[in-house]
């Protein structure tokens, strides 16, 4: 049986009817009903190619009788025109036979057309089925994958002695968090006593490495360099020692 005979199959054929059923294995049941669908799919396209053929062939054949049927009857005035009624009886009998042979050729072309039509609508109605079990067919999948996913986790927190897997990923976390404890204590005990007094160095000088220095500023603890060439304080004459030079001593000395 050719697909055109399966038409009305496939046009009636529901695919949600597949999800109401039990059973263990939803997606082998999907990629079961995917192959047909793409086998019908294959065959529709496999034979469009045919009866295109045949439309080709109809639609040519209906318009070469229409172009017949045309000559004839421009025969047939001319024949009248020169009031000949032998030939002009003899153009409207071959008129005729066309006309009765067009009839036929329409009617071919009408079922062509009729095919074309039918497959165009199974060509659209499997695409669009194939395309909407492939998403399910993904979902089902993904949901498959999640649920075997929860089962290795339940799995591993049962065998880790935790309820859950929340309760696993809590003793995972609080074991890497005593790690990193660890791992700091040890880096301090390695560093020394005077680890601390380094920090809080580098954290002094850090305030000050973007100052430059003053170089115009002297030194507040050098004297200046002509300080040695200053001259000593003055001496003021002393009243006595004056007058004893002046005068010599005084008697009795």
């Amino acid at each position: 049986m050719g697909i055109i005979g399966r038409f009305k199959d496939i046009m009636a054929s529901n695919i949600h009817a597949i999800f109401n059923r039990e059973d263990k294995h939803p997606e082998q049941t999907v990629e079961k009903y995917l192959g047909q669908l793409r086998r019908d799919l294959g065959q529709v396209k496999a034979e469009t190619d045919a009866y295109k053929m045949q439309y080709d062939r109809a639609q040519r054949a209906v318009d070469e009788n229409e172009d017949e049927i045309a000559k004839l009857e421009r025969y047939l005035e001319r024949a009248k025109q020169a009031k000949s009624t032998s030939d002009a009886r003899q153009f409207e009998r071959k008129i005729e036979k066309a006309k009765e042979e067009g009839l036929v050729l329409q009617q071919k072309l009408a079922q062509a057309k009729d095919d074309m039509n039918k497959l165009s609508a199974m060509n659209e109605k499997l695409g669009g089925d194939i395309a909407t079990l492939e998403a399910r067919l993904a979902e089902i999948k993904g949901t498959l994958n999640a649920a075997s996913q929860q089962e290795q986790w339940n799995k591993m927190a049962k065998k880790a002695g935790a309820a859950n897997p929340d309760e696993m990923f809590d003793q995972m976390a609080e074991k890497a968090n005593y790690a990193l404890d660890r791992a700091n204590a040890m880096a301090e005990l390695e560093a020394g006593p005077n680890a601390e007094a380094d920090r809080e160095l580098e954290s002094l000088t850090a305030k000050y490495d973007d100052i430059p220095d003053n170089t115009d500023v002297a030194d507040s603890t050098s004297a200046p360099a002509d300080f040695q060439n200053i001259d000593p304080e003055p001496s003021f004459p002393n009243p006595e020692g004056d007058t004893e030079q002046l005068f010599g001593p005084g008697p009795g000395f």
